[in-house]
């Protein structure tokens, strides 16, 4: 096993929580919204500390299986609601975006926070179609969650991730997402699509309270505290990327042999 150090894309967004830039002492003129720990996607892709990008050095990982490393890292922090969206599957990544995969995503909460699904399409549907998206608030499911808590958004979730909420987000190296409705605020939306790939979801399938572990189709994330070194105990053939969040917002990260059902440690920094 080897241990890389993965140099981070701190990204300012309007939405972004300004208190990680006074945590970590990044003088960008708007707030960071995201993180990027560890990116193949060609809108970035980080540099390993030696010098490499991360594709490089994956396409050694997976024997040039893939077009680029299959899944993408970041921390998100909000002070706003973002937008309600949707992403697609891979089915119709590959039929209608010439990409090689959708995106089903997952949080980790490094704080207390929120977000908001849309349980039943169908009710969306009949809003846009009568031109009544901005009534969209009314038919959202609003959570509240607590730091430590998992929540999975496969691909066809309708969601939107609340204000004041620090997450680790795991996902598939994909940026395609369909944006709904952004309280009311003039952004482009993509409805056409969105009806199209919207799925019934509901809460109780995706929120993991206490979890130490979530287990979706496209990888895994566990928490875990250790010193020194670690094993894993998933059986299937695969990378493991412990993540540990440095104070210097480095991110340090672990390769373990040889395939794709990705496992990933996440450590907890906002003590």
């Amino acid at each position: 096993m080897s241990s890389l150090r993965v140099l981070p894309e701190f990204r300012s967004m309007v939405w972004g929580n300004s208190k990680i830039n006074e945590i970590f002492q990044i003088e960008l003129k708007e707030p960071v919204g995201e993180i990027w720990l560890l990116s193949g996607h060609p809108l970035y892709e980080n540099r390993l500390e030696d010098g490499r990008k991360v594709n490089e050095f994956g396409q050694r990982l997976y024997n040039g299986k893939y077009q680029r490393f299959p899944i993408l890292i970041k921390l998100v922090s909000t002070n706003q609601w973002l937008s309600v969206q949707v992403h697609p599957d891979d089915w119709f990544a590959k039929e209608f975006e010439n990409e090689p995969w959708g995106k089903s995503e997952a949080w980790y909460f490094l704080s207390d926070g929120e977000f908001a699904i849309c349980e039943d399409a169908e009710k969306m549907i009949e809003l846009a179609e009568n031109g009544k998206l901005d009534k969209m608030s009314e038919i959202l499911t609003f959570v509240k969650v607590k730091r430590g808590t998992f929540v999975n958004i496969p691909a066809g979730t309708v969601h939107a991730l609340g204000p004041n909420s620090t997450v680790i987000e795991v996902q598939q190296s994909s940026d395609l997402t369909y944006r709904i409705y952004d309280w009311g605020r003039p952004r482009e939306t993509h409805l056409e699509k969105a009806l199209k790939v919207s799925k019934n979801i509901g809460c109780s399938e995706i929120i993991y309270e206490n979890a130490e572990k979530l287990v979706t189709n496209y990888f895994v994330m566990e928490v875990k505290s250790f010193s020194g070194t670690f094993s894993s105990d998933v059986s299937l053939p695969t990378i493991s990327i412990p993540l540990e969040i440095n104070k210097d917002f480095s991110a340090t990260i672990n390769f373990e042999r040889t395939f794709l059902r990705n496992n990933l440690y996440v450590y907890d920094f906002l003590k």
